[in-house]
């Protein structure tokens, strides 16, 4: 179940990470099919050469956690709304390894906007097929940022989606220019599970490790009604959510 001290954390950093959420089993079958997506890459070389050719987009598992299908990930969003019926799709993101890149951290901030599907993103989730650790190009993020980001559009609402006339790049960086703490890595072993508020600024990361990253970002939310917002940023950021306990939900 989620306590009232993980709800808490949730909304005010924007991020919930669970442990060991996925079984082993589950992880080993799915990095097997992302393996044998990319044809199986062994050095260096292979995994650039794969990642360059084989387009990511077009690789889904099977057996996907998705919030309406897998027993966790269901129980996990309804404790989120239990009136939504989530939307959205994973993505394999793979980062292949470069023990000669220099470590810079957390690129550029940005947001995920959902530019082509017409659906209010709401909470995504990302979680590993193998160990990240240090300099392992882990997924990284500023927490409390969906607040930033929330009170940024409340007085720029054209700027959400890059409606107006600035570009996305100016648009994330306006907003990283409100807050001052740093970016935050997720280490996590295979199998932990984070949610991220979708309005959290996130960056990439180098892997200087000796093997890929092999990471499972998913985007959810609900569809939206012909020529409805996607928000109305004069309300309160958790006005879309119903974020509570719940003792059905075991993890």
């Amino acid at each position: 179940m989620l306590t009232a001290n993980q709800i808490e954390q949730f909304k005010r950093d924007g991020v919930l990470i669970i442990k060991d959420f996925f079984v082993q089993e589950e992880i080993a079958e799915w990095k097997k099919q992302v393996l044998n997506y990319f044809q199986n890459p062994v050095s260096d070389e292979d995994w650039f050469n794969s990642l360059k050719n084989i387009p990511s987009s077009q690789f889904f598992l099977e057996n996907e956690p998705l919030p309406t299908l897998h027993y966790k990930m269901k129980s996990l969003y309804d404790c989120l709304s239990d009136s939504i019926l989530w939307h959205g799709e994973n993505e394999v993101v793979a980062r292949s390894p470069d023990k000669e890149a220099e470590w810079l951290g957390a690129r550029a901030p940005h947001l995920d906007f959902p530019v082509y599907d017409a659906i209010r993103t709401l909470v995504n989730s990302v979680f590993y097929l193998s160990d990240v650790s240090e300099f392992g190009g882990p997924f990284m993020y500023w927490p409390g940022s969906h607040i930033a980001s929330w009170n940024y559009f409340r007085k720029n609402p054209q700027d959400y989606m890059a409606q107006g006339v600035l570009s996305q790049d100016m648009i994330f960086a306006n907003i990283k220019n409100t807050i001052s703490n740093e970016a935050v890595p997720f280490f996590g072993k295979a199998g932990d599970l984070m949610l991220w508020h979708s309005l959290i600024l996130h960056s990439a990361s180098v892997n200087k490790s000796d093997s890929a990253r092999l990471a499972l970002i998913g985007r959810w939310g609900n569809k939206l009604n012909g020529g409805e917002n996607h928000f109305d940023f004069d309300t309160d950021i958790w006005d879309y959510l119903d974020v509570k306990t719940s003792k059905e939900l075991q993890l």
